[in-house]
């Protein structure tokens, strides 16, 4: 498989941990919360000078990620050695099920691939002018796995007591106020993550990624963003087949 179709299948396997199901509601109370109630509190392993930018922990951010309902576009960009890939991911998230679509121009046309975290299983579907057609995974963790984005998403999530987040900056991405974290890990990490740039919104929407891989760099940086997602956006556009039956 070529670097660039390896790379295109990779980049769009990233997710957001699932939360419990709540109403949209509910789920932008909590992760408001979260953040508002923390805004004054310097981060884990940040200076308390005067300084220090004030806003929630990384810990706490992580925590409004998980109860969040969002749909954003981003801007991606794969780098390793001479090789660069770039192109367009869309995530819609709704826990617990969430897509990821990634768009690229691949040999001069364009495709997309998505991945579908539902309720009953994971899918990935690939869409091109010709066709489109699903495949059933066996499980999402294992769909993970093979992206390094996604395996670093997962490890922050849900492990996050095994890293420390430092509030160095806020900034302005997508009209949105962010809160960006350098962060390290503590213990050493099957996902790979030694240390990156992380930014979220108030309410936990990851606005930014940036951090690097063994030989190469990650960078994900949204360009726009949607506070609500529809059903109808977990729709399967094909019956899928599972891989490995006939």
């Amino acid at each position: 498989m070529s670097r660039s179709r390896t790379a295109l299948t990779a980049l769009v396997l990233a997710a957001v941990a699932c939360g419990s199901p709540a109403s949209t509601a509910a789920k932008v109370a909590a992760s408001a919360s979260i953040v508002t109630n923390a805004t004054n509190t310097p981060s884990v392993g940040a200076s308390r000078s005067n300084t220090a930018p004030a806003g929630p922990t990384f810990r706490q951010v992580l925590a409004a990620s998980n109860v969040s309902e969002y749909k954003v576009m981003y801007k991606v960009t794969d780098t390793n050695g001479r090789d660069s890939f770039s192109g367009e991911q869309q995530w819609f998230v709704n826990s617990p099920q969430a897509r990821f679509d990634f768009s690229s121009d691949v040999a001069g046309q364009r495709t997309i691939v998505s991945l579908y975290a539902l309720v009953d299983g994971t899918v990935v579907c690939y869409s091109d002018v010709a066709r489109v057609q699903c495949f059933g995974m066996s499980t999402l963790s294992t769909a993970l796995q093979q992206n390094p984005a996604a395996s670093v998403h997962e490890a922050l999530v849900q492990n996050p007591e095994r890293f420390d987040g430092v509030l160095v900056e806020t900034r302005q991405i997508a009209g949105e106020q962010a809160y960006c974290y350098n962060v390290r890990a503590l213990t050493a990490q099957t996902s790979g993550l030694t240390e990156g740039r992380f930014c979220y919104s108030t309410l936990g929407i990851p606005l930014l990624s940036r951090f690097k891989t063994q030989g190469g760099e990650v960078s994900m940086e949204a360009t726009r963003l949607y506070a609500s997602v529809s059903d109808s956006d977990f729709t399967l556009p094909a019956t899928p087949t599972t891989l490995g039956r006939p």
